[in-house]
């Protein structure tokens, strides 16, 4: 896949919109990338491909945590 920079990779997840935009080029030919979630923003270095299984993968470690809470009020 041709990268661009201002190329934006979008994710629909139950925890609302994951979006990446891409930065421009790093060291090494790498890809850099600004990844936006609803409860943070990262720097993420990597192709597009990889953005996208990182970008699940922190999803999915969101899911588990928010899982483990217990529901508001209960405390």
């Amino acid at each position: 896949m041709g990268e661009t920079a201002g190329d934006v990779l979008a994710l629909a997840t139950p925890l609302g919109q994951v979006e990446a935009t891409r930065m421009g080029r790093a060291e090494a030919g790498l890809s850099r990338w600004c990844i936006r979630y609803p409860w943070s923003t990262e720097t993420f270095y990597g192709t597009a491909e990889q953005v996208m299984a990182h970008m699940r993968k922190r999803v999915a470690q969101q899911e588990a945590a928010e899982a483990k809470q217990p529901p508001l009020g209960t405390r």
